[in-house]
C-alpha cells in the first residue's frame, strides 16, 4: 500500500493553487464589473447630455408650432394658449435647472470603487429620466400640432371644394 503521507502534500499544494486561482479570478471579475459600470456611466452621461442639448430647440419649435396652430384656429388669445405659455415658461426654468445640474462628462472615474460607480449611475439615470420626460413632452406636443395642421388643411380643402362647386 502506498504511503498516504504524500497524498496530503498533494492536497495542500492543490488547495494553495486553487486559492490563488480563485483570488485572481475574483480580481478579474471585479475589474470587469468596474469596467462595465464605467462604460455604462459614460454612455448614460453622453445620452443625457445629448438629449439635454436638443431640448431648448425642441421647446422653441413646439412653442412656435402651437402658436401658429392656435392662430390658424382663431384661439391665439385663449385661456388654452395662456396655460401653454405658462407651461413653456415653467419648462424653460426646469431646463435651466437641468443645465446647471448637468453631470460632468469629463470627470475622472477610473479610480472609483464599484459602490461609487453604482451611485453615480443611479444619479445619472435619475437626471436622464427628467431630461427624457421633458423631451418626450415637447415631441408629443409637436405631434399633436401636426395632427391639428392636417385637420385645418382638410377643413380648408373641403371648404374650398364646396365654394368651387357652388
Amino acid at each position: 500500500m502506498a504511503d498516504p503521507h504524500w497524498i496530503s502534500y498533494v492536497g495542500v499544494v492543490t488547495g494553495i493553487i486553487g486559492s490563488f486561482t480563485g483570488i485572481i479570478g475574483y480580481r478579474k471579475a471585479s475589474n470587469l464589473k468596474s469596467l462595465d459600470l464605467r462604460l455604462e456611466l459614460k454612455k448614460a452621461t453622453h445620452n443625457a447630455i445629448t438629449d439635454l442639448d436638443q431640448i431648448k430647440e425642441l421647446i422653441d419649435q413646439a412653442d412656435k408650432s402651437r402658436q401658429a396652430v392656435a392662430s390658424a384656429k382663431g384661439m391665439f388669445r385663449s385661456g388654452m394658449m395662456e396655460k401653454w405659455k405658462a407651461d413653456v415658461k415653467k419648462d424653460k426654468i426646469k431646463l435651466a435647472t437641468l443645465l446647471v445640474n448637468t453631470p460632468n462628462s469629463e470627470e475622472n472615474i477610473e479610480k472609483c470603487s464599484q459602490r461609487v460607480l453604482e451611485s453615480k449611475l443611479i444619479e445619472i439615470h435619475k437626471f436622464w429620466v427628467a431630461v427624457k420626460e421633458l423631451k418626450e413632452k415637447y415631441i408629443s406636443e409637436y405631434q399633436k400640432d401636426d395632427e391639428e395642421r392636417k385637420q385645418i388643411k382638410e377643413a380648408h380643402r373641403v371648404g374650398f371644394q364646396q365654394r368651387s362647386n357652388t
